[in-house]
C-alpha cells in the first residue's frame, strides 16, 4: 500500500473515530449503565456457549483432561435409538399440548368473552395454576393419577377398571401433556381474550348486516384479528413445549421404559452420568433444531404478512 493511499485511510478513519468518541463522551451514563449487564452476559453466557461447544469436540467427564475425538460425540447422536425415541416424544408432546392447549384456551376466551359478568372471577380462577410452580403442579397431579388416586376412584365408582396414567407407556406421555395443558392453559387464556377485546365491534356488526352467521364471523372477522396472537403464542409454545423438563422429571423421571423422555431430559441424564463432552454435542444439536423451528416459523408469519 502506497503512502498517500495510508493517510488517505487514516484521513477517513479518524473523523470516523472521533464522531464516535464524541457519542461515547456525550451518552457515557448511559454506556455505563449498559455495561455491566453486557459483561455479565459475555460472562456468563458468551464464554460457557463457546465453552460448551469446544467441548462437545471432546470425551471430557470433568475429572479427567479432555481428549478430541473430532464429531465423534455427534455422529454418536445421530445413531443412538434412545436420541430418536427422545426426539418423537418431544415432537408428540409438542404438538398435542399445542393443539390442545390453544384450542381449549381459544374456547375458553370466547366464552368468557361473551360474559357479562364474573368475567374477573373467570380470569383468576383460570391463571392460578399459571403462576403455581410446576413442580408443585406436578407433584398434585402425580396423587390424581396415583393407582389409588382420584381417577381412579372415579373410575372405580363406575366399576371400571384402573388405569396406569403414570405407568403405562401407551398412556404416560399424555397424562403428562394433560398436566402441562392445565397449567398453561389461563396463560393462553387471558392472551386470548385481550385480543379478542381489542377486535372493532364494527366488524361484526358489518358481517351480521351483510348476513354473515357465527362460524362465518368467527373465520372472516376473530380468527384475523387473532392472527399477531396465534403467531405469539405459537412460537412461545413450541420453545416451552421443547423445553419440556420438570413434569417429567417429577412424574414419570422419563419412564415407564424412556417412553416419556424427551431431548431435555436426556441431556440432564447425561449430564447426570459425567458424559459432560457428549451431554455438550446433544445440547448443540438441540439448540440447532429450535434455531431451524424459530426460522421456519418467522418465514412462515411473514411469508403470510407480505
Amino acid at each position: 500500500m502506497s503512502g498517500n493511499s495510508m493517510v488517505g485511510s487514516e484521513n477517513k478513519f479518524l473523523p470516523k473515530f472521533r464522531s464516535l468518541a464524541k457519542e461515547v463522551r456525550k451518552s457515557k451514563e448511559a454506556y455505563l449503565f449498559i455495561l455491566i449487564p453486557v459483561a455479565l452476559l459475555i460472562v456468563f453466557s458468551l464464554i460457557p456457549m463457546i465453552y460448551g461447544f469446544l467441548m462437545s469436540f471432546t470425551n471430557w467427564n470433568g475429572l479427567q483432561p479432555a481428549k478430541f475425538i473430532g464429531i465423534e460425540n455427534y455422529t454418536k447422536i445421530l445413531q443412538n435409538k434412545d436420541f430418536h425415541k427422545a426426539l418423537l416424544n418431544t415432537v408428540k408432546f409438542a404438538i398435542v399440548s399445542l393443539i390442545g392447549g390453544m384450542g381449549l384456551a381459544l374456547i375458553l376466551a370466547l366464552a368468557i368473552d361473551k360474559l357479562t359478568r364474573f368475567q374477573s372471577f373467570f380470569k383468576v380462577t383460570y391463571f392460578i395454576p399459571v403462576i403455581t410452580p410446576m413442580v408443585v403442579v406436578s407433584l398434585v397431579w402425580t396423587l390424581i393419577y396415583n393407582e389409588k388416586g382420584l381417577l381412579n376412584y372415579f373410575l372405580g365408582s363406575f366399576g371400571l377398571d384402573s388405569v396406569g396414567w403414570l405407568t403405562d407407556k401407551r398412556i404416560a406421555m399424555y397424562s403428562i401433556i394433560a398436566t402441562s395443558v392445565w397449567q398453561g392453559l389461563g396463560f393462553s387464556m387471558i392472551v386470548f381474550l385481550a385480543a379478542l377485546q381489542k377486535i372493532p365491534e364494527h366488524l361484526y356488526e358489518a358481517a351480521k348486516i351483510d348476513g354473515a352467521n357465527a362460524f362465518q364471523s368467527f373465520r372472516n372477522v376473530t380468527i384475523p384479528g387473532l392472527k399477531d396472537t396465534l403467531a405469539f403464542l405459537l412460537i412461545y409454545g413450541v420453545i416451552g413445549a421443547f423445553n419440556v423438563f420438570d413434569q417429567i422429571y417429577v412424574m414419570t423421571n422419563g419412564g415407564p421404559v424412556k417412553a416419556t423422555e424427551t431431548i431435555v431430559f436426556q441431556i440432564f441424564s447425561n449430564f447426570r452420568y459425567l458424559k459432560l463432552g457428549y451431554t455438550s454435542a446433544l445440547s448443540y444439536v438441540f439448540l440447532f433444531m429450535l434455531l431451524i423451528i424459530s426460522l421456519i416459523q418467522f418465514k412462515v408469519i411473514y411469508k403470510k404478512e407480505e
